[in-house]
């Protein structure tokens, strides 16, 4: 591939995964703070397809487009995007070997390291930031690890279910041209 094609392509996903991002559900009405957006998934595509890094550009590209355009936040922003690496990282180094049961099992690393890693940072940021003592934060930690349980499985679904198909358009068969 050119790299030509490939700068577009980074660039199309993030903007794809920047937009995908205004897509906030909240799972939980008790802590409305955690929304679900499906926007990883572009990132994780990019992974699977192209590498690692190239997934965690994308997922960069993203939250600075969101940060610049509407959150503001760069707390909330970079928290975003280190539970996205945690995520990306792991399942697209366990898959580049390829195969299905080494795709579910890079799915199952990234999904228990995203949310124990996220875990952790709540417990480290979440005081500071908000300014809340310890033992509050300590409340919210059950949403928080099913928030980013729900999460990660969620795009580790959809990415196992298309990611195959995406990755024959963006890579056709060189006889099928």
């Amino acid at each position: 591939m050119t790299n030509a094609k490939r700068v577009a392509i980074i660039g199309v996903f993030s903007a794809l995964a920047f937009v995908i991002m205004y897509l906030e559900i909240p799972f939980f009405p008790a802590v409305n703070f955690l929304k679900y957006d499906p926007s990883d998934i572009m990132a994780l595509l990019i992974a699977f397809i192209y590498s690692p890094g190239i997934g965690v550009l994308v997922l960069a590209i993203k939250d600075i487009l969101f940060y610049l355009f509407k959150s503001g936040d760069i707390v909330g922003i970079t928290m975003n995007f280190v539970a996205g690496a945690l995520f990306i990282l792991p399942a697209a180094i366990i898959y580049a070997k390829k195969g299905r049961a080494r795709e579910i099992f890079g799915y199952i690393v990234g999904i228990a390291a995203a949310t124990g890693g996220m875990t952790l940072l709540n417990i480290v940021v979440v005081p500071f930031y908000w300014k809340v003592p310890l033992e509050t934060v300590f409340k919210l930690l059950p949403w928080i690890i099913g928030f980013n349980a729900i999460k990660f499985t969620i795009d580790s679904v959809v990415n196992y279910i298309i990611h195959r198909r995406v990755k024959d358009i963006l890579e056709p068969n060189e006889e099928r041209i």
